[in-house]
């Protein structure tokens, strides 16, 4: 079914179409009669506006690109949720896209979002400084890094999480159960920055802990596949590790159900945590512990920065921002078996 056009509410009714867009912006002089008339035809022919002929006559446009790694990660789904809710109770729109955690589907969202006319955009960054992140900030527009920065550039405000606070936490609340071997499981592959710090913060997290000696932390890294995620589990088995840590929940995910399949309950006989506050992970039994990057504030407060400079017209009005992370303590965490003093 074609659309209905301000040319053919004016044929209906019976008057001209710059009439009909007067007096739905509430403008001219025109009879109650003739009013009434033309918003009725209106809604009979289920007339909407075109937003792309309005933007035309505007300076803005009410729209904003949201780009993310991965909308089936259920942290990125929420983080989408988060600011798009956020957006649209501020009035805009928004226009999504997910880079796969490629650059090269990256770029090409970005060139697309760069052909529509937007107000300006909220990047999650694959982190290198790539063809089409240098097109998207030489475009000048309103543009926020949010979760991840990328390699290099120090032009754009971002909102990121502090690693640290959650990390020491959770250390310190395996320590105090009496885990003694504690390992952690890193995902370099994806080449984010959030990722090496996350591994930065739990290296130096254990080296302020007087209970944890030399060899007492273990740490892997993997990649996003199940062969890649099972040797990283077995390295950490063999090195008699009690508790696991995940800096990425994908990995996490796995990892679960190994532990499952190789009939090593979780909470007694190894403790496990993870990064991202996901649905999934209270949905389990046992539910899994977390360090919670706080993404809806952060999705909050990218949205906040990012129409601060819209309406304001300045771009150098962003301020960058650290969330602190927190550790939240469930059944997946316990005592371990054998107890060392």
């Amino acid at each position: 079914m074609a659309f209905v056009t301000l040319k053919d509410v004016a044929q209906r009714a019976g008057v001209s179409a710059a009439a009909v867009s007067q007096i739905l912006h509430n403008k001219g002089r025109f009879s109650s009669d003739t009013r009434q008339l033309v918003l009725n035809t209106v809604e009979e022919m289920g007339y909407v506006p075109d937003q792309r002929a309005r933007s035309m006559r505007s300076s803005d446009t009410k729209t904003v690109g949201l780009l993310v790694p991965d909308l089936r990660n259920p942290y990125f789904a929420d983080l989408v949720s988060s600011m798009e809710d956020e957006l649209y109770a501020r009035g805009y729109s928004t226009l999504i896209g997910t880079s796969a955690e490629t650059v090269e589907r990256q770029d090409a969202f970005i060139d697309n979002l760069l052909g529509q006319r937007i107000d300006g955009a909220i990047v999650v960054p694959q982190g290198v400084n790539s063809p089409g992140m240098q097109s998207l900030i030489a475009r000048e527009l309103p543009l926020v890094f949010v979760d991840r920065l990328v390699s290099g550039v120090n032009s754009v405000p971002f909102v990121v999480s502090d690693p640290y606070p959650g990390v020491c936490e959770a250390v310190a609340e395996l320590v105090r159960l009496g885990h003694r071997h504690i390992g952690f499981v890193s995902h370099s592959s994806l080449g984010s920055s959030n990722i090496n710090e996350r591994e930065a913060a739990f290296r130096s997290a254990v080296a302020q802990v007087t209970q944890l000696g030399e060899g007492t932390a273990a740490v892997v890294d993997c990649d996003s596949t199940y062969v890649s995620r099972e040797a990283g589990l077995n390295e950490l088995v063999r090195a008699g590790v009690t508790a696991i840590i995940c800096a990425y929940s994908p990995d996490m995910i796995t990892m679960i159900g190994l532990l499952h399949d190789r009939g090593i309950d979780i909470g007694s006989e190894m403790s496990v945590i993870s990064f991202d506050d996901i649905a999934v992970f209270r949905l389990l039994t046992p539910q899994v512990a977390i360090i919670s990057q706080q993404a809806e504030d952060m999705g909050r407060q990218g949205v906040d920065m990012l129409l601060d400079m819209i309406i304001n017209n300045d771009c150098s009005r962003g301020e960058s921002r650290y969330v602190p992370s927190s550790f939240v303590l469930r059944d997946s965490v316990g005592a371990p078996m054998w107890r060392v003093p």
